[in-house]
């Protein structure tokens, strides 16, 4: 360009045709040098009317790109950061949807059967929402314990602790089809015969909303059974005793054996009395820390003391964590009802509002129990919900 603009200068000289030649050669160049600085959005109509914009001769090309990458790249950050926070407020909504997708391979050969035997596709879905859902807290109970041997329990939210308090057992049953599922043709039977005894050969998974509501009645109404057990023995140890506090307890247990609900202010004034003989872990009689364990379903083996100690430890800690995480209105449904009938109140009979409330009260309780009185967690069950009208069920059926 410059050898032209030289030439044409030049010639220029001696003919003026080529002069005017030359500036609006010059001029046209100097409009593409700048034209990359000129961006219009793309989205918006061009005006016609307005003012063509002039570009200032000391503004160089180089910045003007050096600005537009710099401007390019916060633009991109922020959308990749709005990305990454909208992907992980989504990604259990997806995963749900997941779990719940009809488009899946297995899900349209479910309803292909469905045309041919409407039964074989109720256990063939079960089976399959049982596999996928067992899966997801299987990787619940595992990052679970990897929290647990790198900062202890402490780390653990409620739905961790829920679920390495009740996984395992559950995990056992499902060993049997688990060792003869690889050899070949065992597969005509098993399967059966699994589902025509799921309380022993399969996991809560795989059950029903009517099988589930039934075992766990069943459970509870053995653990029923072991509650008024322990009640005798709270009522027959309160002799021994003798001291002031003592009469706080006596009115518990009187309010108690006429078949009323002792309130909540009772019991915490009560709790001193946990402290001292016989009700002390360390003075517990040995008939009722085997009422006890039957009544928590654990083994009668050796360190009975022990285990039953780091169980109302442990039980502290779960109700620790509901509070962390917003109290007992958080928890869904099922986690509720759950937490519910470990604590002793039968949750089909009732609304979710009066489950909270249990909650409420239960956690009111033992956030005032210490380490000397921890027995009283293992207590609170029958001092809470011995005459509840919900379990009035538990009592006709015995």
């Amino acid at each position: 360009m410059k050898l032209i603009v030289r030439t044409s200068r030049c010639l220029a000289a001696n003919n003026c045709r080529l002069l005017t030649a030359e500036n609006h050669t010059y001029q046209n160049s100097r409009f593409f040098k700048n034209s990359v600085i000129l961006q219009f959005p793309s989205k918006e109509p061009l005006k016609t009317d307005a003012k063509p914009s002039v570009v200032p001769p000391y503004i160089s090309v180089d910045n003007a790109n050096q600005s537009s990458q710099i401007s390019q790249k916060k633009n991109s950050q922020l959308n990749n950061s709005v990305l990454k926070q909208e992907s992980k407020l989504d990604k259990e909504d997806i995963n749900e949807h997941k779990l719940l997708n009809d488009n899946t391979f297995a899900m349209r050969l479910v309803n292909k059967i469905e045309n041919w035997s409407p039964s074989t596709a109720k256990y063939a879905r079960l089976s399959i929402f049982g596999c996928k859902y067992l899966y997801k807290d299987v990787l619940v109970l595992l990052s679970a314990y990897k929290k647990y041997y790198s900062s202890g329990l402490s780390s653990l939210t409620y739905a961790e602790l829920e679920l390495k308090y009740r996984l395992p057992l559950q995990l056992v049953r499902l060993t049997p089809i688990l060792i003869f599922w690889p050899i070949p043709f065992t597969n005509l039977f098993l399967f059966p015969l699994a589902f025509m005894f799921p309380r022993y050969l399969l996991s809560e998974h795989f059950w029903t909303d009517e099988q589930l509501k039934e075992y766990w009645i069943k459970d509870q109404q053995k653990k029923f059974e072991h509650n008024i057990r322990v009640f005798e023995h709270l009522s027959l140890m309160a002799e021994e005793c003798s001291d002031e506090m003592l009469l706080k307890w006596f009115r518990v247990i009187e309010c108690l054996g006429a078949g009323g609900v002792s309130p909540v202010d009772d019991i915490i004034q009560a709790i001193p009395v946990f402290t001292m003989f016989p009700y002390h872990f360390s003075t517990l009689p040995r008939q009722h820390i085997t009422v006890l364990l039957k009544m928590y379903n654990l083994h009668r083996g050796w360190r009975r003391r022990v285990r039953l100690k780091k169980l109302a430890q442990y039980i502290q800690l779960m109700d620790k964590a509901i509070i962390s995480e917003g109290g007992p209105d958080k928890l869904n449904d099922r986690q509720l009802k759950w937490a519910c009938l470990f604590r002793g109140l039968n949750p089909f009979s009732s609304s979710r509002e009066t489950l909270v409330l249990y909650l409420e009260n239960w956690i009111k309780i033992s956030s005032k129990i210490e380490k000397d009185s921890l027995s009283c967690i293992l207590h609170c069950q029958v001092l809470l919900s011995l005459n509840r009208p919900e379990n009035d069920i538990l009592k006709k059926t015995e």
